[in-house]
């Protein structure tokens, strides 16, 4: 049971942000039974809106062995004409561990670039009270802990090894400023496509709540450890914004991956 215990409402991101923050949502927070490690790498992509190319993100997993303790981080940035009015840039931490083959946030920071307190969001995740506390500008939100719920940075790195454990994504639980959400996912046709890191052929996962008039279409390779190749977001049928991957260091692309 997953209970809120305060309300406080919650200031979006501006619109580029935005639309990187939706896209993750579509990763989720799987539960996962088989392989304890998980592959460092680094990977870029590109985020377009309505056919145009507004931003970049990178993201990056990496290893302290000596805490075992892993770390999902993200740059977020406009790029082309509008970084001429928009420099800030964008940056995601979350850091978890594996246990008994699940992931487990322990901590998570959020940081738009604005340097303003309304602009900030941390959790703490504590395991042994089955509390995290969720500070945003908002005020202090404390939640009952579920297993399986994850940060939006550990979005990624459980979804790629829910494919690859379990052949399938999902059904995912995740937690954001003052409530959460569970998505499910759909696998459809495999399908080829081209980027500017490649051409891959990909699995397909399509998600979308009952109700809502957004769906979110994830391309995976599973050369790559099911690292998505594209990320498309719809709304009422329309594409509107997509993340495209420009390039990727690991995953065994570089003999690097684990």
């Amino acid at each position: 049971m997953f209970e809120r215990r305060a309300n406080r409402n919650a200031r979006l991101p501006a619109r580029i942000l935005q639309a990187v923050w939706l896209l993750l949502l579509a990763f989720g927070a799987a539960t996962q039974t088989a392989k304890a490690q998980v592959p460092s790498y680094s990977a870029r992509y590109q985020i377009e809106n309505r056919g145009r190319i507004v931003g970049m993100t990178e993201f990056e997993v990496s290893h302290d062995e000596r805490r075992d303790v892993y770390t999902f981080s993200s740059r977020s940035r406009a790029r082309g004409l509008l970084r001429l009015f928009d420099r800030r840039i964008a940056l995601e931490r979350s850091d978890f561990i594996v246990e008994d083959g699940r992931i487990r946030p322990l901590e998570y920071r959020f940081e738009d670039g604005l340097r303003k307190d309304d602009s900030r969001l941390h959790m703490v995740f504590d395991w042994g009270t089955s509390v995290v506390t969720v500070d945003s500008a908002r005020g202090v939100i404390e939640f009952d802990l579920s297993p399986g719920v994850l940060d939006r940075g550990a979005m990624q790195v459980a979804l790629m090894r829910d494919i690859e454990t379990n052949g399938r994504p999902g059904p995912y639980t995740v937690i954001g400023e003052e409530d959460l959400s569970t998505y499910d996912f759909v696998r459809r046709d495999d399908a080829e496509i081209t980027t500017p890191a490649g051409t891959f052929t990909t699995q397909r996962f399509l998600q979308q709540r009952d109700g809502s008039s957004r769906s979110t279409l994830v391309w995976v390779v599973p050369e790559l450890r099911y690292l998505p190749a594209a990320i498309e977001q719809y709304r009422d049928g329309e594409l509107n914004t997509r993340m495209v991957l420009e390039s990727v260091e690991g995953l065994g692309t570089d003999g690097d991956g684990p």
